[in-house]
């Protein structure tokens, strides 16, 4: 017999073993389907207009995810330029132009809007035009100069603003805070390079009093000596110790005194009936 032969003879035995196998132990009859005991407490919420799942249990793989979360820093930049008017869901979703297969997670990109710290949504019962709206939320709540003056007079401190972070809900804010520092309502930390404003810390008028001329000339004309040297000749001249003088120190008498010798007699004499056969005989 050939290798052919033994090998379709081995194969067409094999194929006979397991279909007896297979006749024995399963049954003929339809598998009834398997079921389980609905616990209780362990439903799954339904939506109640639709009958689907929430937006919190819809699954989506890791591609429809990572390009939600793409369009997601483009919806947050479309709101923070329609600042601070807002924009409602299907603004936003218009905005996106979402392709077909992400169309159907938009009950997802919902509920990523209303988690999202630079996103706050407002209710219809707040909303201007009684819809629903999602707003850039900035990271300090300042869009003019009024409301400048009055975020800085509520801060708890006065460890003031950065520039950049007002630009990031009022964009335009350099000249308004030119205005302001010109009129001393605000005070400006600049930077040494272009002399832009850095920071921003709150200043009154108040503190600014009107000096008149001649006491501004007399203070102009008073000059500093110009070296340490000098500054000292002058305050010795007015009969007064500048700090940096070395003080010298006295030495007093170094000689060695004479120790006195301690008293080694301890405790008081009580045989004073023995006072005359105890003497001293050191004195």
């Amino acid at each position: 017999m050939s290798l052919a032969a033994s090998m379709a003879k081995f194969k067409s035995e094999m194929s006979e073993s397991a279909s007896r196998n297979a006749s024995s132990s399963r049954p003929t009859g339809p598998v009834p389907a398997r079921t389980s005991t609905p616990q209780p407490g362990n439903k799954r919420p339904r939506d109640s207009n639709t009958g689907a799942a929430p937006a919190a249990n819809i699954k989506i793989g890791n591609k429809a995810g990572s390009e939600i979360m793409t369009h997601m820093v483009f919806a947050v930049n479309y709101l923070q330029e329609k600042f601070p008017e807002g924009a409602t869901l299907p603004d936003v979703l218009n905005y996106l132009s979402l392709p077909t297969e992400l169309q159907k997670h938009t009950p997802y990109i919902r509920r990523a809007l209303e988690g999202h710290e630079r996103v706050a949504m407002i209710p219809k019962h707040e909303s201007p035009n009684g819809k629903e709206l999602f707003r850039y939320n900035p990271k300090h709540p300042v869009t003019d100069s009024d409301s400048m003056k009055s975020y800085l007079s509520s801060l708890p401190d006065a460890q003031g603003i950065i520039v950049r972070e007002l630009k990031d809900g009022w964009p335009n804010c350099v000249a308004e805070l030119e205005a302001l520092a010109a009129k001393h309502e605000v005070l400006l930390l600049r930077q040494k390079k272009d002399n832009a404003p850095k920071t921003v810390y709150p200043d009154s008028p108040v503190f600014y009093v009107h000096m008149d001329s001649d006491f501004v000339d007399f203070w102009s004309k008073c000059k500093l000596p110009a070296s340490e040297a000098e500054l000292r000749t002058e305050l010795e001249k007015a009969n007064l110790t500048p700090t940096s003088q070395v003080k010298e120190v006295k030495k007093g008498n170094m000689s060695k005194r004479e120790k006195r010798k301690p008293n080694r007699r301890g405790g008081k004499t009580t045989n004073t009936h023995m006072a005359g056969i105890l003497r001293e005989y050191k004195k």
